[in-house]
């Protein structure tokens, strides 16, 4: 027992050291990578059969409610997208990929956009017009089912609606808006009524469970109308949590953009015109990855993300 108490001891201190001399940035790309890894592998869980996974708990819904179709005026002003160069990669949040520098200010014109993400009842509109259903729809017999994680519920009318970038934008056509730019999403988001920007939508606070569907906490969505604690300073809700939002915005570089020396291949290979921006965060996405400035991007067609949507009138 001792010998084995004996190493032990010296791999932690071997660990130890080598942690102890790792750049603080090459540590924080360790854990960050690996929690979007964990949200990636919910999505791979996701589409398991029921049978082949543990039962998951699924937070009680209350079908049949749905928002009020709210649409929120946001006047025009300033936003500030990424972040600077000189910030540092400690333990306050400091650190960020390639891709969210450098920080650089856009003039947003007046726009007005949904209160709350598009849910599934209004999507099903949609659908009873004539369209496909969203990925994470299932049909038992003449009703609409949820494929939860769990397996299939009768469909909450009050979630989000998850879908593709292409579905989200036929959408938006058919009511005859449009998606946000990125832009758009942090003046509606970050912005206030006095100019100044916040770090977070309800203020500069840490994320807690109160303020939004995030770190974990869930398997599923909840309610659109649930953490009202959450709202922007414009009234906007949850645009952080409770499913990524898509932007129309193609994910680019921003002006000053450096890969990474020891890990080029990280943003630079999907400037291809083909990738969208997705802003805010999903139940599966890490408090730490709810910075500002953080960016997530797919495919148009990829059906497998956690991704919601709003309109915007223009």
């Amino acid at each position: 027992m001792k010998e084995v108490l004996s190493y032990n001891q010296r791999v932690r201190q071997t660990l130890d050291d080598v942690l102890d001399e790792a750049p603080e940035q090459s540590l924080h790309v360790a854990v960050e990578h690996r929690l979007m890894h964990a949200e990636t592998f919910a999505y791979i869980l996701h589409q398991a059969t029921p049978h082949h996974k543990l039962a998951l708990y699924t937070r009680p819904h209350q079908a049949g409610l749905t928002s009020d179709h709210a649409m929120i005026e946001i006047p025009a002003g300033p936003v500030t997208l990424g972040r600077p160069r000189h910030d540092g990669f400690g333990p306050d949040g400091a650190f960020g990929w390639d891709n969210e520098f450098d920080e650089h200010t856009v003039h947003v014109p007046a726009f007005a956009i949904s209160k709350h993400k598009i849910t599934n009842g209004e999507y099903l509109e949609f659908v009873r017009a004539g369209t496909q259903p969203p990925p994470f729809w299932t049909r038992r017999g003449d009703q609409w089912c949820w494929r939860a994680m769990a397996g299939a519920i009768p469909l909450p009318l009050d979630w989000p609606v998850y879908v593709t970038y292409e579905q989200a934008k036929a959408y938006a056509q058919w009511v005859g808006q449009t998606l946000p730019t990125e832009a758009q999403f942090h003046r509606a988001a970050y912005g206030t009524p006095t100019g100044s920007e916040r770090l977070y939508p309800w203020g500069n606070e840490p994320p807690d469970e109160q303020r939004g569907n995030f770190d974990f906490r869930h398997w599923d969505p909840i309610p659109v109308t649930a953490t009202p604690l959450g709202d922007s300073a414009f009234g906007v809700s949850q645009l952080v949590g409770n499913g990524w939002e898509w932007t129309t915005t193609p994910f680019q570089p921003f002006p000053g953009f450096q890969p990474f020396p020891f890990y080029p291949g990280y943003s630079a290979p999907f400037f291809d015109g083909d990738h969208f921006v997705l802003k805010g965060a999903s139940p599966r996405t890490a408090a730490r990855l709810l910075r500002r400035s953080f960016r997530n991007w797919f495919r148009p067609n990829y059906p497998y993300v956690y991704a919601g949507f709003r309109c915007v009138e223009n």
